[in-house]
């Protein structure tokens, strides 16, 4: 960026012992301000979601608050309207990636069962990732997130929660819950109460 043209959009605050109290009030005005435009922007981009428009405004105000010179720019709204958007297109480009990879692990498998296996078999294990893909669709966006993440990525809770800011806790408690959402639908449809 020009140097000249960055140095415009700074807004200086004076720093003082009342530094912090005047941050958070900083940041509750913004979020009081222009958090509804922000959202309905968004949704006007990414419809209801996934990913949803709330939720990438968050994490928007999450790391705009933690800048260090958060305080300083001098466009915030267009700032986080445009953090949120990135990480909306992110989030969509990580998605399409995690099925890519999904869809060529059962094409590759597919092929392998076909070489090795009765049809017979070769349906079952259809009918079973059909039933899985489906169980795997129903779950929210943050939990596929995770789910893909966790199970297929290999990352840590440490990583989840670097790259999207949410806590361990809630990265526990989502994937948890997928795999019990998983388990009970695979279940349902072999007709089985494990």
């Amino acid at each position: 960026m020009n140097k000249k043209l960055h140095e415009q959009n700074i807004v200086h605050f004076p720093h003082n012992k009342n530094a912090t109290a005047e941050r958070s009030r900083h940041i509750e005005a913004l979020y009081k301000s222009h958090w509804r435009e922000i959202c309905a922007r968004l949704r006007k981009v990414f419809g209801a979601g996934p990913p949803e428009p709330e939720d990438l405004a968050q994490e928007a105000f999450a790391k705009f608050t933690a800048l260090p010179g958060h305080s300083r720019v001098k466009h915030p709204q267009a700032f986080l309207f445009k953090t949120a958007l990135n990480l909306g297109y992110d989030s969509i480009k990580r998605v399409a990636v995690a099925r890519r990879h999904i869809e060529m692990a059962l094409q590759e498998a597919d092929l392998a069962l076909m070489e090795q296996n009765s049809p017979e078999d070769v349906y079952s294990l259809q009918e079973r990732l059909t039933v899985t893909t489906r169980a795997f669709n129903g779950l929210s966006e943050k939990q596929r997130e995770i789910v893909i993440r966790s199970r297929i990525y290999g990352e840590s809770f440490a990583q989840i929660r670097a790259a999207t800011g949410w806590s361990n806790g809630d990265i526990h408690r989502q994937l948890k819950a997928a795999h019990k959402i998983l388990r009970a639908r695979v279940q349902e449809a072999e007709g089985t109460d494990e």
